[in-house]
């Protein structure tokens, strides 16, 4: 004999789901919490028919086709290593059919007001569609280079190189299509990440001054910098990225917490977004040098003050959280004395030490605000009762 529990779900609750009474859902425990899933594992995947990314990947592969037969292309295709290359038809081919997959999706969930993207504002769009990009043309360009390496002076006969096209373009169009349908506040804080460090590693590997490390970290974004326009533009959309971000998350933390002190951390957060992209808008350069250096203060100063204020602008914040944030902010200041003290640290060491440090602590913070706006307006309250028990023959 099993002994059997009941949960009754709230009718406000159910609404907000696909399930239906009567229907069977699969239980699972983790972590000491339970969750209710549909029973049958594909029915918890987004149902992505296959001509939604075959055709746009068969669109650019006619049109790579058609390219190379219009300039009367002869010979074999290289695999990377010229203008005529699969690398870079892939690239500019690939980022086009995932970008217009990734906003043609957007836009029919959120009309629809199926899925994730419902919850989204529409001026969120641009920058998630640039971020996307941003991240493809960065994967396309490392994955390619990577291929070079392997495979030096490969080439293809044009049936083979277009067919490739196909494949990469269509398995590009599918992942940017289950983006689309499955944006959350995770995926924009992982796309923020990836795009940031992304950025930032790819323009350490593509400029020009193989010395730039020893000037300063903002030496990157300068004129004498030949890959400065990747970690301006990185900079730029990150900002406006982590305002969506902000925006997303506080449009329902605000449903629930309603204090002055919520708004006053929102504020905070879009200047401290907004301060990332003004270092991208204005570089370390002559021009803009000391309009540079205010902004880049700022930005620590906004820190510093949400790290000081968390413990009462940040709703249902623990001692763990408290603890972490004034032990960041100690280090950040150590690092700050002990670069102005002595010589132990380069500029550049100093700089890249206090943006490891800010950097870990903001997303620890994102991931806080990120669980009360999960459970904040989605939460309801449940009782567990017993039922009946289950007879069983022995």
């Amino acid at each position: 004999m099993t002994k059997k529990y009941q949960i009754e779900i709230p009718e406000s609750a159910l609404k907000q789901t696909d399930f239906k009474p009567g229907d069977k859902l699969a239980l699972s425990v983790n972590h000491k919490q339970l969750d209710l899933r549909p029973a049958r594992v594909i029915d918890q995947l987004p149902q992505i028919s296959f001509w939604w990314y075959a055709l746009p990947a068969a669109i650019m592969t006619v049109v790579f086709y058609l390219f190379f037969r219009s300039i009367h292309y002869h010979g074999a295709v290289p695999l990377t290593g010229s203008d005529y290359s699969l690398a870079n038809g892939a690239l500019v081919l690939g980022v086009i059919s995932g970008l217009v997959t990734f906003v043609a999706t957007f836009v029919i969930e959120k009309l629809r007001k199926t899925g994730p993207a419902k919850d989204f504002y529409w001026r969120s769009l641009p920058p998630l569609a640039i971020a996307c990009g941003l991240i493809m043309l960065f994967s396309f360009t490392a994955v390619f280079w990577l291929l070079g390496q392997m495979f030096m002076d490969a080439r293809f006969d044009l049936y083979t190189s277009t067919f490739f096209l196909f494949v990469i373009d269509a398995g590009v169009n599918y992942i940017m299509i289950n983006l689309a349908m499955t944006l959350t506040s995770g995926v924009v804080t992982n796309l923020l990440t990836i795009m940031i460090i992304g950025g930032m590693l790819f323009s350490m590997l593509t400029n020009s001054a193989r010395d730039w490390w020893k000037h300063n970290f903002s030496f990157l974004g300068t004129a004498q910098n030949s890959a400065n326009l990747q970690f301006n533009v990185t900079l730029i959309f990150s900002g406006l990225l982590m305002m969506v971000l902000v925006d997303y998350l506080f449009v329902n933390v605000q449903k629930r917490y309603k204090g002055k002190g919520v708004l006053v951390l929102r504020w905070l957060l879009y200047m401290l977004s907004a301060c990332v992209a003004a270092i991208g808008i204005f570089p370390n350069d002559p021009k803009y040098h000391i309009l540079h250096d205010r902004i880049s203060m700022w930005l620590v100063y906004i820190m510093l003050i949400i790290i000081v204020l968390v413990r009462w602008i940040l709703p249902e914040v623990t001692r763990q959280f408290l603890i972490l944030s004034y032990i960041m902010g100690a280090l950040m200041g150590l690092g700050y004395i002990f670069f102005k003290l002595s010589d132990y640290l380069s500029l550049t060491a100093f700089e890249l030490l206090e943006f490891g440090l800010a950097f870990s602590w903001l997303l620890l913070l994102l991931q806080n605000i990120e669980n009360l706006a999960r459970f904040g307006h989605n939460l309801f309250l449940v009782k567990i009762v017993p039922g009946e028990d289950d007879q069983q023959d022995h």
